[in-house]
């Protein structure tokens, strides 16, 4: 019986190394160790403080290819997502940071390379700056108004986010209508954060998102700048021309003084026996209740060109004299013959006056019938003189309309 039972056991001892060996031999032969790169494992980024810094490229993907051994029936079904890839971001700094990459594979798995073995992760710091607020203005006032003024409470806002993001923060503004506006207008508005194509920028936050804007409406008029000449030049110089810069300036204040204002003048301005060109700022004389609109602006630059005279001679024929307020029952006739005009003006523009400037004339207002000697008139544009006329009468006949 003892031997029986010795027996039994040793059959038994063989058969479960007999079943070991197989079950190795199916192991190694059926489902072999083998290797197998699981491609583009997403990288997860971790303990990143987000109150000091975030990615400089928020929509950059980190992969890596993965090399691991085991079973062939394990490795078989591995997918990206099994393989848990991170880096630890604590500690790091602003800028790029090369950074090794740590692996966890699935059990029974054995991890043999991963490529590559770091990754770059560019940090920005995550800062503030506090920007001022610009008011924008669309649309014009009502006539006879303008814009004085514009101001927003606070004047500036925090801008927050990576450094990157607001250094391209360009304009921090506030917009307003103020189409056919006549008086002050005050308005609570939204905050727009813009980049440098006025686009609206992005990852940024700031406070507050709200500002009361502020838009200062005023009376306005636009009125002629003359200029106060004082003195002339010696015998034998002309004024040729005045210029004046600007020629006229806007002006505000009450409606009372504005409605009747269409000049101011300057200081004057002396050219006594000047013989040649006079430019000066001459300051502006404001009337007491108006202000200059452009603050800027408080006087004007005079040019006086002044010239030596010279003198030409002209013929006209007395054809073209016009006889004036020739009684309603006569009719006019004038003795022909040619009519000689001395004209002096500036040196260098005498030879450009022709008789197309001058008008000729004689006043026959209240005449009777007869023949009368009239003196004969002359007007020429300016600069032009007229100095003589020869002769400086002329014989009219007046007749009984036939």
């Amino acid at each position: 019986m003892r031997n029986f039972f010795a027996t039994d056991t040793a059959l038994k001892i063989i058969s479960i190394v007999a079943a070991i060996i197989m079950w190795l031999y199916v192991m190694n032969e059926q489902n072999p160790q083998v290797t197998y790169v699981i491609r583009d494992v997403p990288v997860r980024l971790q303990n990143l403080d987000e109150n000091k810094f975030a990615l400089k490229d928020d929509s950059a993907e980190y992969k890596v290819n993965v090399k691991v051994k085991g079973r062939r029936s394990l490795v078989a079904d591995i997918k990206p997502g099994d393989i848990y890839a991170y880096v630890n971001l604590r500690g790091r700094i602003e800028g790029d940071n090369l950074i090794r990459v740590d692996i966890t594979t699935p059990t029974n798995i054995e991890l043999i390379d991963v490529s590559p073995r770091e990754i770059m992760v560019t940090l920005d710091a995550i800062v503030e700056e506090q920007m001022p607020v610009s008011v924008d203005v669309s649309g014009v006032p009502a006539p006879g108004f303008a814009v004085d003024k514009t101001t927003s409470k606070p004047q500036a806002v925090v801008v927050k986010g990576p450094r990157s993001m607001v250094n391209a923060v360009k304009k921090v503004s506030a917009s307003l209508d103020i189409s056919d506006k006549t008086a002050t207008v005050v308005s609570t508005l939204p905050v727009r954060v813009l980049d440098a194509q006025n686009k609206e920028q992005k990852g940024v936050s700031f406070r507050p998102d709200v500002v009361e804007v502020t838009v200062s409406i005023v009376p306005v008029s636009n009125v002629q700048v003359l200029p106060n000449i004082s003195g002339n030049p010696p015998e034998g110089y002309i004024i040729r021309d005045v210029r004046i810069d600007p020629p006229t300036v806007v002006v505000t204040g009450g409606h009372d003084v504005l409605e009747g204002l269409q000049s101011i003048s300057t200081e004057a301005i002396n050219v006594e026996g000047a013989t040649s060109t006079v430019s000066t700022d001459a300051k502006l004389i404001i009337p007491k209740g108006v202000t200059i609109f452009d603050e800027g602006i408080q006087a004007a630059r005079v040019t006086v060109e002044i010239e030596r005279l010279a003198t030409t001679s002209i013929s006209v024929s007395s054809d073209e004299i016009q006889v004036l307020n020739i009684p309603s029952d006569l009719e006019a006739s004038l003795e022909r013959r040619e009519i000689l005009l001395t004209v002096s003006g500036p040196e260098s523009i005498i030879d450009k006056v022709n008789k197309n400037m001058i008008n000729l004339n004689i006043d026959a207002g209240g005449l009777l019938e007869g023949e009368h000697l009239l003196g004969v008139r002359a007007d020429i544009t300016r600069p032009y003189r007229i100095i003589k006329i020869e002769p400086a009468e002329i014989a009219v006949t007046l007749r009984k309309l036939s």
